[in-house]
């Protein structure tokens, strides 16, 4: 009996998150629509995630909306700096294939640098937007910083997105017409969930919370 109730208790706490990542895809997907507020959409995204990662109730939507507006501005300028950063480093892959000879060679490193960079930035930035009350600018800096200082997670980071993003690249007919729904439902939401599983983990080290503290509490991330 004991057994039994907690198979229930398992696969209802499951199907909770699923339901959770069901509603988190399509709100990042329609306010993220005017390409400019994606920032605050995957801050907002990461704030529900971190607060499910770590078991806590959360009103998902309510959550969701309410993070969009707190640190509106700070969220706008990561996501534009974020979009900067994918323009020039698809700028550089354009002008490394484009090149013969050692110049291929010497744009393509360039190239992969700037990748590097650019994806270490959106691994950390929105979820420390999400977690702590920080500058602009440190907030940047400490992305950068847990990228390198924890990079097995990064990496776990970078493939759990590469996966839905390569499919759909490589594989378009099946990602579309067979698998369109599970994109439409869980492409951005999924990953992002077990990346939150990663990343709460190294912001406990920190003594943070795994959602954003409000101003008049101790900014436990400097």
């Amino acid at each position: 009996m004991e057994r039994r109730n907690k198979l229930r208790s398992s696969l209802g706490a499951f199907l909770r998150v699923l339901g959770d990542l069901m509603l988190l895809n399509i709100l990042w997907l329609l306010c993220s629509l005017p390409v400019v507020t994606v920032g605050p959409a995957t801050s907002a995204l990461c704030c529900v995630l971190l607060k499910i990662a770590r078991g806590e109730p959360v009103a998902t939507a309510r959550t969701f909306f309410g993070a969009m507006k707190r640190g509106l501005g700070q969220a706008l300028l990561l996501g534009l700096l974020g979009l900067l950063g994918l323009v020039i480093a698809a700028g550089d892959w354009y002008f490394a294939v484009a090149q013969e000879g050692s110049m291929r060679t010497l744009f393509f490193l360039v190239a992969v640098i700037v990748s590097m960079v650019v994806l270490a930035f959106w691994a950390w930035a929105f979820a420390l937007h999400a977690g702590f009350e920080n500058s602009f600018a440190g907030t940047v800096k400490n992305a950068l910083s847990l990228a390198f200082v924890e990079p097995k997670r990064t990496l776990l980071i970078w493939i759990g997105f590469a996966i839905p993003v390569l499919s759909f690249l490589f594989l378009p007919e099946i990602a579309v017409i067979y698998l369109g729904w599970a994109f439409l439902l869980f492409a951005v939401s999924a990953p992002a969930y077990f990346a939150a599983r990663a990343q709460v983990k190294v912001f406990a080290r920190f003594g943070g919370p795994a959602a954003r503290i409000e101003p008049e509490e101790e900014n436990f991330y400097q």
